[in-house]
């Protein structure tokens, strides 16, 4: 049995709870408490080596990082999610944004009006002072403009008849724009792809 450990606010996990449910796995989930600091045991270092959710147990092999685990259960369970050869540099591209500029600007930004600026800073590791709330809007917007580009021309982000974990990744905050006072409509192919996800069988909402 596969063991997610979870939080339902953060958006790292839902990606990863919509992924099981897209491709139909069951699992238990063990909900950690991060704002109570739940994370920080030596017990859960064993399982994830940054104390950070999501993580998930496979039998006896432990993975962290939502990205890793989206590649293992697709890997082990489903590689129709993968993207086919031509097309697999492009889906890890992608996977690299979610990972890298999503991570950087919506996800923080996002972070400062869930939880307040005091803990998104100590989540970001950061002094409070240093928090640049107008920079994360302006790269948020510059990442959101290349994605909306990307999807004008492109049904699924690596270019692929089907949605790849790529895409699964990427809607894991997208999904949450609003919450990061985020105005969709402005980029209209990301709203239109935003739609075409919850089309998908065994979809789930994000949300506790």
């Amino acid at each position: 049995m596969l063991t997610l450990y979870d939080h339902p606010r953060s958006g790292n996990c839902y990606k990863v709870r919509l992924f099981l449910a897209l491709i139909g796995k069951e699992y238990q989930s063990r909900f950690v408490d991060v704002l109570a600091r739940k994370n920080q045991t030596a017990a859960f270092e064993q399982v994830s080596a940054f104390q950070q959710v999501p993580a998930l147990t496979d039998g006896g092999t432990a993975i962290w990082d939502s990205h890793a685990i989206l590649l293992h259960l697709a890997h082990h369970y489903a590689p129709e999610w993968l993207a086919p050869l031509p097309r697999i540099g492009a889906m890890h591209a992608w996977l690299s944004v979610s990972a890298n500029e999503i991570a950087n600007s919506l996800q923080p930004l996002r972070l400062t009006r869930v939880v307040g600026n005091a803990e998104a800073a100590h989540h970001l590791g950061v002094s409070e002072a240093l928090l640049d709330i107008p920079g994360m809007q302006a790269r948020t917007d510059r990442v959101l403009r290349r994605l909306d580009k990307r999807l004008a021309d492109n049904k699924w982000l690596a270019g692929t008849d089907a949605p790849t974990v790529a895409d699964i990744a990427c809607y894991g905050y997208l999904a949450l724009a609003e919450e990061a006072a985020i105005d969709i409509a402005a980029y209209p192919a990301i709203a239109a792809w935003r739609d075409r996800i919850p089309q998908l069988p065994g979809y789930v909402p994000p949300g506790p």
